[in-house]
């Protein structure tokens, strides 16, 4: 096919405006094991003629990925109800795949995990022709491994990263502001890391040499490539239509607000419009073979089985059960998601204590909650579903699957807002036997509070504000308003009363009518005893969290001592995300001591 340079070529149309939340499908995809990795299948909706093309997914790696869980989501609901089926799915040692037990092949560990991908998507829809989408450095390994995969009509790149050296440099940059108040580690990663996550050292030497503006073959007869604003890379598009490649490109809206921080990243809706239109333009018009049902067959690691599940109200939930390979020696923990993290956690930290509770008798189960990475919404749940009561739901949903399993009892953990939730689902549900929060804000949340504002308030400590009002920087942005001052103002003196109510509490304490939140947060830690329930709270040392602990419980916490159900401890050298492994050590041997108190 002859090429044309990809600026002659109109850009693609916008997306439509997005759809109604309660139109969205309810069930999550459905899991499916091969290569030793996981995969979401979903199916072309039911509803359409199904297409003969299906679209591979191919992610990015670290915090890209993590933002990128819930666009990849959103993409293959919306390929779904256009008659395509997809198939997203982990890297051997990343999410929640097993780990390679030898890393001396190199890059070709993924490729060829690629490639395992493209064969199980095609027995599970019937179609013979695929597409490839990939995004950051995704995009590259997308189109490496279309090299060697038959009936690839097309690859989508999303923000593409054409060298990996490059973009093994500019990860490394980039972690280090998202990283920000992190724990140094003793050994200094040599590459890209997440906590303790980092790529092996082979399949890094392979990232590192990959460079697809080099390759003189084309992968596919059709590229779309969508380039953040400002940076399209024209050499590269110019490369591309010298290779033949039918080049089609359009600009990648809202990209900085979609990586900037998984916390508050933002789908960017007209990107996901653009790649749908693109697949539709691609589709082919037979029908597919009768597609296979997907199996959901358990991974075996070392020491433990784990198997991917749906589960809920028309299975709208994703989960992955993990259990021993040797006899049960406790309650089951039940592991809660941070924020809008996905399952596996702030650099794998939530995959590998799993396994490593497991390996010890012990079952854990992690799960995405609804609107979270790979859990569809739920129609009666607010748009923000952080710090929202409609968690609690899910994990009663969670507490039922598991019973029904013979898992019970179960103890609830998470870190930060997973906490929050985990002491709140310990106060609804006499059946949780112990709750072990992590770094937890607070304890309790008015029906009315400002969720965006907490979270933005709950991103830095007091004295990070001190630090930012010495800084020149600071103001001159503030001058060029890129600074919400009101917001900030008001986070500040929210920090300032926390610190003043802390100061007060002794006559809080004598007089609670004069603080809602104290009685509130007493109130809170009685019912969890009523039921019962135990509770070992764990805090880094100057988190975030520690003062509304003080302002509810003394310095502290001494307060807490009144109840005998309670305990607490502080983490020297340890950060909010706990990314150190003597943090997730201590992390892991408290819920090991405590689900091994209850009999199974």
């Amino acid at each position: 096919m002859h090429g044309t340079s990809a600026r002659n070529i109109p850009p693609l149309p916008a997306a439509p405006a997005a759809e109604k939340a309660g139109e969205r499908p309810a069930e999550a995809g459905r899991p499916v094991t091969f290569a030793g990795t996981v995969g979401l299948y979903m199916p072309a909706d039911a509803r359409v003629q199904a297409s003969d093309t299906a679209v591979l997914f191919v992610g990015s790696w670290g915090f890209e990925e993590l933002c990128a869980r819930k666009f990849w989501r959103l993409l293959a609901e919306d390929l779904g109800r256009q008659g395509i089926a997809s198939l997203r799915f982990d890297f051997p040692g990343t999410g929640d795949a097993l780990d390679p037990e030898d890393c001396s092949a190199g890059l070709d560990i993924w490729l060829q995990s690629i490639a395992s991908a493209a064969a199980a998507l095609r027995d599970l829809s019937g179609g013979r022709r695929l597409l490839l989408m990939g995004h950051g450095i995704g995009a590259a390994l997308a189109w490496r491994a279309a090299e060697m995969i038959d009936d690839v009509a097309g690859i989508a790149m999303a923000a593409p990263a054409t060298s990996g050296r490059r973009w093994v440099r500019e990860f490394m940059a980039l972690s280090r502001i998202a990283d920000h108040g992190a724990i140094k580690h003793a050994t200094p990663p040599g590459g890209p890391a997440m906590g303790e996550q980092t790529i092996p050292d082979a399949i890094l030497a392979g990232i590192r040499a990959l460079d697809i503006s080099r390759r003189e073959k084309a992968a596919a007869p059709e590229v779309l490539v969508l380039s953040p604003e400002g940076r399209a890379d024209a050499a590269f598009l110019d490369h591309l239509g010298s290779l033949g490649v039918q080049v089609r490109t359009a600009p990648f809206e809202g990209y900085d607000l979609f990586v900037r921080d998984v916390l508050l990243s933002i789908p960017p809706r007209a990107a996901i419009g653009r790649l749908v239109d693109w697949a539709c333009g691609l589709k082919g018009t037979q029908t597919p073979a009768a597609p296979a049902l997907p199996e959901s067959r358990p991974l075996a690691g070392d020491g433990f089985t784990e198997t991917p599940v749906r589960f809920g109200e028309g299975e709208r939930l994703y989960g992955v059960l993990c259990e021993p390979q040797g006899p049960r020696r406790g309650a089951t923990v039940m592991m809660l998601s941070t924020g809008y993290d996905r399952m596996s956690g702030w650099g794998r930290i939530t995959t590998r204590i799993c396994r490593d509770l497991a390996r010890a008798g012990i079952p854990a189960f992690r799960f995405d909650f609804a609107n979270v990475a790979d859990s569809p919404p739920c129609p009666q749940a607010p748009a923000q579903v952080m710090y929202s009561e409609s968690l609690v739901s899910d994990v009663g949903e969670a507490l039922a699957f598991l019973e029904a399993r013979g898992l019970s009892p179960v103890v609830l953990t998470g870190r930060c807002s997973g906490g929050y939730t985990a002491f709140r689902s310990a106060i609804r549900y006499g059946a949780v036997k112990a709750v072990v929060p992590v770094n937890p804000f607070d304890f309790a949340l008015a029906p009315d509070k400002d969720v965006d504002a907490l979270i933005n308030a709950s991103l830095q400590p007091l004295a990070s504000y001190g630090e930012k009002m010495r800084s020149g920087g600071f103001w001159k942005r503030v001058l060029r308003g890129e600074v919400d001052v009101v917001r900030g103002v008001r986070n500040l003196s929210r920090m300032i009363l926390a610190k003043g109510t802390a100061t007060a509490l002794p006559l809080l304490v004598r007089f609670p009518f004069l603080s809602r939140n104290v009685t509130a947060a007493a109130r809170d830690f009685k019912a969890v005893a009523a039921n019962g329930t135990r509770v070992s709270l764990i805090y880094s040392e100057g988190d975030i969290g520690v003062p509304n602990l003080e302002a509810r419980f003394g310095k502290r916490g001494y307060l807490l001592a009144r109840y005998d159900n309670t305990s607490l401890a502080f983490l020297a050298d340890a950060d909010h995300n706990l990314t150190t492994a003597p943090a997730r050590q201590y992390w892991q041997a408290e819920l090991e001591k405590t689900a091994r108190q209850f009999h199974p």
